[in-house]
């Protein structure tokens, strides 16, 4: 089998770590979206990783018989442990989450239990209750989320059941999406349904309605788990919730039809998501920076006048390049407002020219404040 090559050589590394953003592009539009908007420390990592993940769930999907994907689940997870052993690993893909392994950027527990996940697809695959949804849920998606967390630099405990839960609202939102699909390959995710294509279409909508209900809740959950992602980072997680999350809400808009086909978002929908996230985002950081200022005085010591000089300037920065990133969203919006209605036939589509150019600027702006966050973190020399 072509998948089972071993990576010998550097340069086999280095291919595919180039390969890994051609994945996230071709089978994922929402994370492609979002991973674009994260900062470069982790951006080639985070691609990696979801590479790898894909490939984990590809391993069963694309199998030709049971066998076959069950030995490509076990090369895979052999690999996890000849990488922490420093053997050269078999599987070619695994050349994308070598590097987080021996770094020790994500934790192994977690890229098993995601293995153990996809297991549970090799047969026929049946959810008899909400228990058993859960737990597919978090082995296949909730380790995702806690691989993420760690690979961006979290460091708090208490964001992990945040990160679960955005994993698992996500896996719910899909299997509402893919009810067909799975259906046709055997499986089925609604709990007490066995077979979706043959039972009552108003079960099947009142299943699925009941998943999206719980995705709801699940993605409230993350929300609250935003602040403790680092400012470089924020943006983009909070844009791949909202734009999965509208997944779930245009299914619902659609009466939960989810038996005619797969369900896609519109690409004006997709902007007008995309343009809320952003003025959410904005204010919400500027808010968490005019609370934190108070404790740049309360919390440096007296006796470290170099750091709590720095410290405040950076913090004075990073309030001010967020209070310009909200006035240019709220330009952009007033321009789009005046190109709806224009008081003048001669202003043609400048206003949306304008608009466009404040919504950069916007961006500028709210990059500019995550790199003054991440000067106030490193200690000064």
């Amino acid at each position: 089998m072509n998948q089972l090559k071993t990576i010998d050589n550097s340069a086999s590394v280095e291919q595919a770590n180039a390969n890994a953003e051609e994945v996230i592009q071709r089978h994922s539009r929402s994370f492609s979206i979002a991973s674009r908007l994260l900062s470069s420390r982790v951006r080639t990592s985070v691609y990696a990783l979801y590479a790898w993940c894909r490939t984990v769930d590809d391993a069963v999907d694309e199998a030709s018989s049971e066998e076959e994907a069950a030995e490509r689940l076990n090369v895979l997870e052999e690999d996890l442990d000849r990488m922490r052993q420093g053997q050269p690993a078999l599987h070619a893909a695994s050349a994308w989450i070598e590097r987080l392994i021996v770094e020790r950027r994500i934790e192994v527990k977690h890229a098993k239990e995601l293995i153990t996940g996809m297991r549970m697809d090799l047969q026929p695959f049946r959810v008899e209750s909400d228990a058993g949804l859960n737990l597919y849920c978090y082995h296949a998606a909730g380790t995702v989320g806690l691989m993420m967390t760690r690979l961006i630099g979290v460091q708090d405990s208490a964001a992990d059941r945040h990160a679960i839960a955005l994993g698992m609202a996500m896996q719910l939102t899909n299997i509402a999406r893919d009810v067909r699909e799975d259906a046709e390959r055997g499986r089925s995710y609604l709990p007490g349904i066995c077979d979706p294509l043959a039972a009552d279409a108003q079960v099947v909508r009142t299943a699925v309605a009941g998943l999206l209900a719980t995705a709801e809740r699940q993605y409230e959950v993350a929300s609250a788990g935003l602040k403790y992602l680092p400012w470089d980072c924020r943006f983009a997680v909070r844009m791949a919730l909202a734009l999965y999350r509208e997944i779930g809400r245009e299914i619902k808009r659609k009466d939960f039809q989810v038996l005619h086909g797969r369900t896609v978002v519109s690409k004006s929908r997709l902007m007008f998501v995309m343009s809320t996230t952003m003025v959410t985002s904005i204010t919400e950081d500027f808010k968490l920076a005019l609370c934190s200022i108070p404790q740049v005085f309360q919390e440096t010591p007296m006796n470290d006048t170099i750091v709590s000089q720095v410290s405040t300037v950076a913090q004075a920065k990073h309030t001010v390049y967020l209070g310009l990133s909200l006035t240019a969203i709220m330009a952009a919006a007033l321009f789009v407002m005046v190109f709806m209605n224009p008081k003048d036939a001669s202003y043609s589509n400048l206003p949306l020219v304008y608009s466009a150019a404040s919504l950069f600027g916007a961006i500028v702006f709210n990059r500019l404040a995550a790199r003054c966050e991440i000067s106030q973190q490193s200690p000064v020399s």
